[in-house]
């Protein structure tokens, strides 16, 4: 228990980020106190700063400000761009670059990006203003530097938060971007942690190999990519990997609560975390400049991960099969010398076979039943807590006891070599089958089962069983197994969140099952060791899940996500106000301030998310218009060319086409919206959804085709941010505990349009 205690410390140790540098650092290391500063200056407060207002135009007018007195020559790149959401806008990108040694064509140069606008909600001042920082902190540390063999191309583009289109903007229209062979992303979500290397690109063991060699404190694994490639979520990494680009996306995400909320602010920057952005950043940007590979890298992809934050190992990710089949075929060899020297029998073997399963399968079962329970308390009503400690520890910790109390229960039918033969069974299969099918995450099996085999051959080949023989062929796989497992572990709660407790569990007893084994003495003794080594975890247990329900799940530095709106349909005059609140109850100072029922409405239909209604007064607002310039009939289709407009100079508006319309050949501003994907109409409950989030006063134009032969009625909607002043009561009703998020509150103005092709 020491051991694994002592584990878990140097891990939980080696995801936390480096101290900040002051700003008397040698110019050519990187500062987070310098970078600080600077973000200070490109704010100047809290003010958030969406795409296309006029505070995002302050910020770009900052950074230019900074470039220049940098030394460089920044450009503005303004374009229009569409994404495969629907979503279309003008942005503007600030770019700037430093040449390198190798300037002829072909030569190749590295791009280093951020984005520069926020959501609505907040002023974004980690997510990303501290990574703009920092590239502009890195843009001075170079010049402190020799000059690098390839170019190095600045990009801090606007849009992201809209949906990518700045960086889809670069590599549509800009020239540079035909150079960029490799990117380094910068991002975050969240205000704290370290700077996680957590996406590449689709041949990585080239940037692998540069990122070990440059970085002094990697923090990575190949697992955090299997992981975040299911996740529905983009950086502009997705562009840049989208066109063929290599390279290394960095994101730090501790403190989920105060992303895209008014919290991301400049008092909640974390120095810590900007220095390892920052150092991650330099280092590999370099890493990548300097590389004789950089316009044809190795098409090889790497297992990799890091070891408490200091050496990152990796390895051919075609190497994982032969070291599963290896590994397979030696722990066969030494279970057959076992049968044939008769210190393990069959019953042994396949009862230490079933102690491996029955354990994760209890901690499976009991873990959801955990979960369940904390969820009916009310101790976990959204994805991120504001004190998730005791839930982490309860999970954690009944883990530990599960494994432990199955360890017991089959020591004396399967002995130390029973148990010990049937936990690596199952790794080393299991590790063959993740190389098979998901290499990336195969290495946290197969690097115990390795030392596990190692270990092991010396002491199966004696023909005497010692006690410190089996100590040692039971313990120093079980360190490997927690060295190499408890580090994704200790991350995937800031990940995932709640919802991953009980997948934590799992994977937690999974981790720990090389200590079955070892339980084999525990199953022979009586008295107090026997209860007391699984007693206490079920007893730290109990009391960790009590302090998850006595704490509170919301507080003023995490608070709850509740964004309000004002809806008013042109059409009827209806005006309602909209509470959509993240745990899906309404907050009760909200309750008595006015009448709400549960649900959406036929207006909504678009919208699955829940919310709470309630009847509001009509305000003097201009709907937005659809007018059709002009059409024409294209085979069995009608063209249709219509101009969105808000009236009212809302920032954005939109048409949403029902599901059954068959609209198709969408374009915008003569730009091509691409199709929607399955996971777009899903995330519209089917509609087609086309939308500005930066409104010119114009208005935009679209072209589109429907079906001919059937009227196809339309919804146009424009939104401002903020409520009326009407609203002002709900707004004083939201508790210090709840803030508003993404695009916050909002003024929407919705009507209909029927189209007849």
């Amino acid at each position: 228990m020491l051991i694994l205690g002592a584990i878990f410390l140097l891990c939980y140790l080696g995801v936390r980020p480096p101290a900040a540098k002051p700003a008397n650092a040698p110019a050519n290391q990187f500062s987070a106190e310098r970078a600080i500063n600077v973000l200070g200056r490109l704010l100047d407060g809290d003010t958030p700063h969406p795409v296309g207002s006029v505070a995002d135009d302050a910020v770009r007018s900052r950074i230019l400000v900074e470039l220049v007195r940098l030394g460089y020559d920044p450009q503005v790149q303004s374009a229009f761009d569409c994404n495969d959401y629907g979503n279309c806008a003008v942005v503007n990108n600030v770019l700037a670059r430093l040449d390198g040694t190798e300037t002829s064509p072909g030569s190749g140069a590295v791009l280093l990006a951020a984005h520069y606008d926020s959501v609505p909600a907040g002023p974004g001042a980690s997510d990303d203003g501290a990574s703009v920082a920092a590239i502009l902190e890195v843009a001075n540390d170079l010049r402190s530097l020799p000059r690098p063999r390839h170019s190095i191309i600045f990009l801090i583009d606007e849009g992201e938060e809209a949906g990518l289109l700045g960086a889809r903007a670069f590599v549509d229209w800009h020239p540079w971007a035909k150079e960029v062979r490799a990117v380094v992303n910068l991002d975050a979500r969240g205000t704290s942690g370290a700077s996680l290397l957590f996406e590449t690109g689709t041949a990585n063991q080239w940037v692998i190999r540069l990122f070990k060699e440059s970085a002094p404190r990697p923090v990575t694994s190949s697992i955090f990519y299997n992981v975040y490639r299911r996740l529905p979520n983009d950086t502009d990494m997705t562009v840049f990997k989208s066109v063929e680009m290599q390279g290394a996306n960095f994101a730090y995400i501790g403190n989920e609560p105060q992303y895209h909320t008014p919290l991301d602010n400049f008092a909640n920057v974390n120095g810590a975390s900007v220095q390892h952005q920052g150092e991650n950043a330099l280092a590999m940007t370099l890493a990548l400049a300097n590389s004789a590979e950089l316009t044809k890298p190795p098409e090889k992809d790497a297992v990799y991960f890091d070891v408490f934050g200091r050496h990152l190992f990796e390895w051919p990710e075609t190497r994982s099969l032969k070291i599963g089949i290896a590994a397979s075929l030696l722990l066969a060899v030494q279970i057959a010398v076992l049968f044939w020297m008769k210190r393990m029998a069959w019953r042994e073997f396949l009862s230490g076979l079933a102690a491996l399963i029955m354990a994760l399968i209890s901690t499976g079962a009991l873990a959801l039943i955990l979960y369940r329970v904390l969820r009916l308390t009310g101790a976990i009503p959204v994805n991120w807590v504001a004190h998730p400690a005791p839930s982490r520890i309860a999970f954690w910790v009944f883990a530990l006891a599960v494994v432990v109390i199955h360890g017991i229960a089959f020591a004396k039918r399967a002995r130390f070599w029973g148990l010990w033969a049937g936990v690596w069974t199952w790794w080393a299969l299991g590790g063959v089958v993740l190389a098979l099918f998901e290499p990336g995450m195969s290495y946290i099996l197969q690097v115990p089962v390795c030392v596990a085999m190692i270990v092991g051959l010396p002491i199966v080949a004696f023909r005497k069983d010692s006690a410190f023989g089996q100590w040692l062929a039971g313990i120093i796989p079980m360190a490997a197994a927690a060295i190499v497992g408890f580090t994704p572990l200790i991350l995937l709660y800031s990940a995932l969140g709640v919802p991953a407790l009980a997948l934590i569990a799992i994977f937690v007893a999974l981790v720990l099952t090389p200590l079955v084994p070892l339980c084999v003495d525990l199953g022979d003794a009586d008295g107090l060791l026997a209860v007391s080594i699984p007693g206490v975890p079920i007893i730290v247990t109990g009391l960790a899940m009590f302090a998850a329900v006595v704490v509170p799940a919301y507080s003023a530095q995490a608070p709850e996500r509740v964004n309000l709106q004002f809806w008013q349909d042109a059409d009827s005059g209806k005006a309602q106000w909209v509470v959509e609140p993240e745990s899906g109850k309404l907050p009760v100072p909200i309750s008595l301030a006015a009448s709400f029922r549960m649900g959406r409405g036929d207006e909504i239909p678009w919208d699955k998310s829940p919310a709470y209604l309630s009847n509001a007064p009509a305000q003097d607002l201009s709907a937005p218009s659809f007018t059709v310039l002009d059409s024409a009939v294209i085979g069995n289709k009608r063209q249709f060319d219509a101009l969105l407009r808000s009236e009212r100079g809302a920032p954005a508006a939109a048409v949403m086409f029902p599901p059954d319309s068959g609209v198709e050949a969408v374009h915008m501003e003569d730009v091509a919206v691409p199709p929607e994907t399955a996971r777009v109409r899903n995330y519209f409950n089917g509609w087609y959804v086309y939308a500005s989030p930066s409104m010119p006063a114009r208005g935009v134009e679209l072209s589109f085709l429907l079906p001919m032969g059937k009227p196809v009625t339309v919804v146009v909607i424009d939104h401002s941010y903020g409520l009326p002043d009407a609203g002002q009561f709900l707004t004083n009703a939201r508790p210090l505990t709840a803030v508003p998020s993404g695009e916050g509150d909002l003024t929407i103005v919705s009507r209909r349009v029927q189209l007849n092709p």
